[in-house]
């Protein structure tokens, strides 16, 4: 585990001078040449940090099943925060970190509010991820108690999914908050 985070370190730091190195020769180029579009170092970087974020999730992967050998209860497993933060940092769309950050947030720390905050984060980098709004939709359902919150994210999330089995269990998440929200308002 030391030695992926020493490599995550040297990768970032790598990352970070690739940046420098292409701001200094942005300032440094004559003006009628900075218009001609994204330069081959920001698009090598980017896809770069796609690399990286994908070989974290491998590594909070491997460290997860690890953790999971000696505990029972996965949401515990808060340490995996600062990866999944990483992770969206580094590819704002990968929409299963912010999925498992969301619920480590909200199950595991307790924190509702930054569980949301979180997912919002990842809605608004993939406004058609159907599982941030799902997650979205079940903490405020079960969490804050917020119902029309809940359904609205429902809605979203089964408005966005096209797989036949997830539209399902969707279908009766917004069935299920709608008849708890007439309950509570009648």
């Amino acid at each position: 585990m030391r030695r992926g985070f020493i490599l995550a370190g040297l990768g970032l730091m790598m990352f970070g001078g690739l940046c420098v190195l292409e701001d200094s020769m942005l300032v440094s180029k004559p003006p009628e040449i900075q218009d001609r579009g994204t330069s081959s170092v920001y698009m090598l970087a980017g896809e770069f940090r796609t690399v990286f974020a994908n070989l974290m999730w491998i590594k909070a992967d491997q460290y997860h099943h690890e953790y999971l050998e000696h505990h029972s209860d996965w949401t515990k497993d808060t340490e995996l925060l600062g990866l999944m933060e990483m992770i969206t940092s580094l590819d704002p769309h990968f929409v299963e970190a912010y999925s498992v950050g969301g619920t480590l947030y909200s199950m595991g720390e307790k924190d509702d509010r930054r569980a949301l905050e979180f997912l919002r984060e990842g809605i608004a980098n993939n406004p058609r991820a159907w599982l941030l709004y799902k997650d979205a939709a079940m903490i405020c359902a079960l969490h804050t108690h917020d119902l029309i919150s809940a359904r609205r994210y429902a809605r979203q999330a089964l408005n966005y999914c096209d797989d036949s089995f997830y539209r399902g269990s969707l279908q009766r998440l917004v069935h299920d908050i709608e008849r708890l929200n007439r309950r509570g308002s009648g």
